[in-house]
């Protein structure tokens, strides 16, 4: 069986997530927001890539453990994250943005 193309779209969106927050955070331009991931950060890339890979892992994982008992729940569940993990995402941003710009 393979895995829900929800599943993947979250996979793909948190990787892009971490690769930009990299780029952006060794640019200068960002920091982290997520006070748990900055620790983390303080700590080393390493340890904040492993921290993102291994909790979108989790989720993921349940998701497709929990699809064979009922498939519907976890489609739903899954697009409810990918819609609040993007939502939370573009608000973080746009707020940055205003914090900058009064700055």
């Amino acid at each position: 069986m393979s895995m829900l193309k929800e599943s993947i779209g979250l996979i793909l969106i948190c990787a892009l997530d971490a690769i930009s927050t990299y780029w952006l955070i060794e640019g200068g331009m960002a920091t982290e927001a997520n006070p748990l991931m900055n620790m983390a950060l303080q700590h080393s890339w390493a340890m904040f890539f492993g921290i993102k890979g291994f909790t979108v892992a989790l989720a993921v994982g349940f998701a497709e453990w929990y699809r064979q008992r009922d498939a519907a729940y976890s489609i739903r569940w899954l697009r409810l994250t990918i819609f609040l993990y993007i939502t939370v995402w573009c608000g973080g941003v746009l707020a940055g943005n205003i914090a900058n710009a009064r700055a």
